[in-house]
């Protein structure tokens, strides 16, 4: 059978006009009449035949037993919401319940419960299907059995106080009404969508010049209602970070007017989030003792990291840039990692790469004494970037010409060379220090000292108090 609602399911007629109720005067310690459910008509009901309890009146309370009433399930005339066993209703009025004695006189008294309850036994009574969710929720709280819901003083309470949950009328009230409003606005949603979908599905698809194909339009407010204004912080899946960014971006011109210093902060928070990611991708690089072509293609991606070992503000020219020297045969040409200039003046800069492994002293002490000389890859890289220097110099008004590249220029074109880990002993520490302030026409810096130029400027950025989580 397909899957229906309870309210469905036991308003089909039957021919023996069940379901039935069995009404009885309740033990002393009770009190009031007891009314037991059953779908057994009385001529074939047995000792043994399925019943339970469903209702129990007292002149100043209703105590509801609600019921699982789908006899094609095995959880037939179990709880209907698992461990929430009970729900007592206080008399709502200064005249008491009238005592039932007769199936009709349940049923009048079943009208007088409070709106959003099931008033017809034939759906096995408790709340309304709409509102489910307010007993299934309490059912989820550990040793709690009965909902006492009155309209007495604190008529707004909501108590835990096991194995009762106390919720005055007024509250349950709002909270109805509340879930009706949710229950509307997603039903205009989604008679909207099925319109959308019917239309793209069978008119678009039969003439889509005369149906051109429809775009979703996001309702005003929809993100702000789901986020509680924003916020709420919300778990975003990978299309909807895309779909975020987007519309970042499609909005950024009417941001910038209306709400300009929110775009300053999320644009302050997407640099810190993107620079604490940049740190910890360089920390992990450090670690995995990767080639020279990884770390240039690293640059090459992240250019502002090396313009950090100038003084100035520099822009990134050319990654495997041609600096001249070729001979007649085509051979002997000079390629250096990177050229940058000054972004003022255009003044030159060439970068030479080397792996963080390299070595930047001697294995051995000079003469036995606590002196270091270079090693013969900082040599090696010294001469090395000195040279381009020198064919850059010689060859550079023909490149520009032919590059039509007029703001660039030669003037004093300083060369750095990236290289190696600081030395940890004190000894080589002041013979590295002592070789490259020797040095006037190139800058040595360590692959570790452009990481914590890095971690300084994250610092420098962070505002107090700044949550490094991931906004997405």
């Amino acid at each position: 059978m397909a899957s229906i609602r309870p309210s469905a399911f036991n308003l089909q007629e039957r021919e023996d006009g069940g379901p039935f109720l069995l009404i009885e005067d309740a033990e002393l310690e009770e009190g009031g009449t007891n009314v037991f459910y059953t779908d057994i008509p009385a001529a074939q009901r047995k000792p043994d035949s399925p019943m339970a309890k469903l209702l129990n009146v007292c002149s100043d309370q209703l105590t509801i037993w609600p019921l699982n009433i789908r006899n094609d399930r095995d959880d037939f005339l179990w709880p209907k919401y698992g461990n929430l066993e009970r729900i007592v209703i206080t008399r709502p009025v200064i005249e008491p319940y009238p005592l039932p004695t007769t199936t009709d006189d349940v049923v009048e008294l079943l009208k007088l419960l409070p709106d959003g309850f099931s008033k017809d036994f034939r759906f096995g009574l408790g709340l309304l299907w709409e509102y489910r969710h307010i007993c299934e929720t309490i059912a989820g709280l550990d040793g709690v059995t009965v909902l006492l819901v009155h309209g007495g003083n604190g008529d707004d309470d909501a108590n835990i106080n096991p194995p009762f949950f106390t919720l005055g009328i007024r509250r349950f009230h709002e909270l109805r009404k509340e879930l009706n409003r949710i229950a509307s606005r997603y039903q205009r949603y989604a008679r909207k969508d099925k319109v959308f979908h019917t239309y793209q599905t069978l008119l678009n698809a039969a003439d889509p010049v005369k149906f051109p194909t429809l775009k979703k339009k996001l309702t005003p407010d929809a993100i702000s209602e789901m986020t509680n204004g924003g916020r709420d912080r919300v778990t975003l899946s990978k299309r909807d970070r895309q779909a975020a960014v987007r519309m970042v971006q499609d909005n950024v011109q009417v941001l910038a007017e209306a709400e300009p210093n929110t775009l300053l902060a999320l644009k302050s928070e997407i640099e810190l989030v993107t620079l604490k990611q940049l740190i910890e991708r360089y920390k992990k690089m450090l670690e995995q003792g990767l080639s020279e072509s990884k770390w240039q293609n690293f640059f090459m991606g992240n250019p502002f990291i090396l313009s950090l070992a100038f003084a100035i503000p520099t822009m990134m020219v050319q990654g495997q840039a041609y600096a001249g020297g070729k001979r007649l045969n085509g051979s002997g040409s000079k390629v250096a990692d990177f050229v940058y200039a000054s972004a003022s003046t255009g003044n030159l800069g060439l970068i030479e790469i080397k792996k963080p492994e390299a070595e930047l002293l001697g294995k051995t002490p000079y003469r036995g004494d606590d002196v270091y000389g270079p090693s013969t890859d900082l040599g090696g890289a010294i001469a090395q970037v000195l040279d381009q220097r020198f064919k850059l110099q010689s060859e550079l008004p023909v490149m520009k010409n032919n590059m039509n590249r007029y703001d660039i220029h030669s003037y004093a074109v300083r060369c750095f060379v990236i290289a190696g880990i600081m030395p940890k002993e004190h000894q080589q520490k002041k013979s590295f220090e002592l070789l490259r302030n020797s040095l006037s026409d190139v800058v040595i810096v360590t692959f570790d000292e452009l990481l914590e130029r890095l971690t300084e400027i994250q610092k420098a950025l962070q505002p107090l108090g700044y949550d490094e989580e991931v906004p997405f």
